[in-house]
């Protein structure tokens, strides 16, 4: 990683971690944030929250009908490719820590705890499956980041809080390792999950292979859509004037 890519990286990290104290705890607090699931949950960090905003993102969660709040380029690819997983039953992103834990780790670690100690930690991704499993998920660009001692640091916090206090595996995934063809086509289709949004044959195809009624290549290449189309025209209901002309097979 060059040392523009790498300063940009550490910028980002530095405002996210200052966006906890951009809202008080209580407010958070009381706002709910960290609580629910599904529809109602409410993320600790909201992409608004954060001054530069190049790389957030809120893609809705096709699922539950949520706006998702993503941070980093990173963690779009990656919750694209956990929410495509059929086997997960929710996604809780930017999900606090409890506060007094973190802190009688650190202590007994010997750690300084994350930007203060009235600042509540959060991991990127806390995933429920739909046999009851749970796990955690932290997104970082690439291994590099396992070079610097402060970095290491922190992801050790994290991992003891997650699987020793909470029984829950947790697990660093990096950007750079990511299929990103996955994520890209994954996103492509799933703007086209609701049918409410389909309005022609092309945006019919991309609903069909977003609810898995047809099952294509989506890991190798980008879709070619035209040569889908193509392929796949027969089995499509017709659409026209954002229309449906015939039931759906």
């Amino acid at each position: 990683m060059n040392n523009v890519v790498e300063q940009d990286v550490i910028k980002r990290t530095l405002e996210r971690e200052f966006a906890v104290l951009s809202i008080k705890n209580d407010t958070k607090i009381n706002e709910g944030r960290g609580k629910g699931s599904g529809a109602s949950y409410l993320p600790w960090i909201q992409t608004r929250e954060i001054s530069s905003v190049g790389t957030c993102s809120n893609p809705k969660d096709w699922k539950t009908g949520r706006t998702v709040e993503l941070l980093s380029q990173g963690e779009a690819y990656y919750w694209h490719i956990l929410r495509w997983n059929d086997e997960i039953e929710d996604i809780r992103e930017q999900y606090p820590l409890d506060l007094e834990t973190t802190l009688e780790i650190c202590d007994d670690y010997n750690v300084k705890h994350p930007r203060n100690r009235h600042t509540y930690m959060t991991s990127d991704f806390y995933v429920t499956y739909k046999d009851g499993k749970e796990k955690v998920f932290s997104v970082k660009p690439s291994r590099n980041v396992l070079k610097k001692k402060r970095a290491k640091e922190k992801l050790a916090v994290e991992k003891v809080y997650w699987e020793k206090f909470r029984h829950v595996p947790f697990e660093i995934v990096y950007k750079d390792e990511m299929n990103i063809v996955l994520a890209e086509n994954i996103r492509m289709v799933c703007m086209f999950y609701d049918l409410s949004s389909v309005f022609d044959e092309m945006s019919m195809l991309k609903h069909y292979i977003a609810t898995k009624k047809i099952q294509v290549d989506m890991e190798s290449e980008p879709l070619d859509f035209q040569y889908l189309h193509e392929i796949y025209r027969n089995v499509l209901p017709e659409v026209k004037g954002g229309s449906l002309v015939c039931s759906q097979h």
